[in-house]
C-alpha cells in the first residue's frame, strides 16, 4: 500500500504516520489514504509538510473520528501551515524594510555611484567630458554584488571593487568637492544674470500677458491688436 503511494522524489512518510496514529490499518482506511495520496500529490504538497499536519491532528480536541473529519482536519492544518509561511516571509520582508541603514556610503545597495571615471582622470584633474561610473562598496552587500557578477554565468563580468578604484585614483574626493563647488558658483552666475528662478518665472508671465515674448523678440499675437480690440 505505502510503496504504491511513493514517488521518485520521497518516500510516503505521512502515509505510514498516520496509519500509526490513528490505527487505520484497514482494506478502506488503505484505499481511502490512496486517493488522499493522489489528491495532494496533485496539490504539490511534500512529504514534510503532510507529516506535519498529520501529527498536528493529535493536538486537536476534539480529534476527528470519520474519514471526512481527517480529511477536512488534515487540509485545514495544511492551510494553516501554508499562513503561516507566508506570515513569517511577511515579517522578515518587513524587517529588510524597516531596518536601519548600515551601510552610509551605499545606503545598504552595495553600489556607489557616480565617481569620477577612470577614463576622465588625468592625475588630480577631473576633465570634460566628466564622465562617471559605479563601483561595488566596501560593505558586505557590496562584496557579495562584485562576488556575484565575478561568478555570473554564462558569461563572468568582473567589476571593479571600492579598494581598487581608491587606489587607481586617490583624488576622487578632491575631484568631486571640486565639481560641487563649480556646480554651486556656475548656478549662482545664472541667478546673477537672469534672477532666481521664482522671479524670473514671474517675470515671463507678465511679459507673456502683456503679448512679449519673454526671449526678447515679438510675441506672435501683435499686442497692438490687444489694446486697439
Amino acid at each position: 500500500m505505502t510503496t504504491a503511494l511513493a514517488t521518485p522524489a520521497e518516500p510516503v512518510v505521512w502515509v505510514d504516520l498516520f496509519q500509526a496514529l490513528f490505527h487505520a490499518n484497514t482494506p478502506a482506511w488503505g484505499q481511502t489514504l490512496f486517493a488522499w495520496g493522489q489528491l495532494f500529490h496533485a496539490e504539490g504538497r511534500s512529504n514534510s509538510e503532510l507529516t506535519s499536519a498529520v501529527r498536528a491532528l493529535t493536538r486537536r480536541n476534539p480529534m476527528p473520528n470519520y474519514p471526512t473529519e481527517f480529511l477536512a482536519a488534515l487540509r485545514a492544518e495544511l492551510r494553516a501551515q501554508d499562513e503561516s509561511v507566508r506570515q513569517q516571509a511577511e515579517a522578515r520582508r518587513c524587517s529588510e524594510i524597516t531596518r536601519p541603514i548600515r551601510c552610509t556610503t551605499c545606503g545598504d545597495s552595495g553600489w556607489c555611484c557616480g565617481l569620477p571615471s577612470l577614463e576622465s582622470v588625468r592625475g588630480p584633474e577631473w576633465i570634460q567630458p566628466r564622465w562617471t561610473c559605479a563601483v561595488t562598496c566596501h560593505c558586505e552587500a557590496g562584496q557579495v554584488l562584485n562576488s556575484r557578477w565575478a561568478t555570473r554565468q554564462p558569461e563572468p563580468k568582473p567589476v571593479m571593487s571600492w579598494h581598487d578604484y581608491a587606489r587607481k585614483n586617490p583624488h576622487y574626493e578632491a575631484q568631486m568637492e571640486t565639481r560641487r563647488l563649480e556646480v554651486a558658483a556656475e548656478v549662482m552666475t545664472a541667478e546673477q544674470e537672469d534672477g532666481p528662478p521664482e522671479w524670473r518665472a514671474t517675470v515671463n508671465a507678465i511679459l507673456s500677458r502683456y503679448g512679449q515674448d519673454p526671449s526678447g523678440g515679438q510675441h506672435p499675437e501683435d499686442s497692438r491688436e490687444q489694446w486697439n480690440g
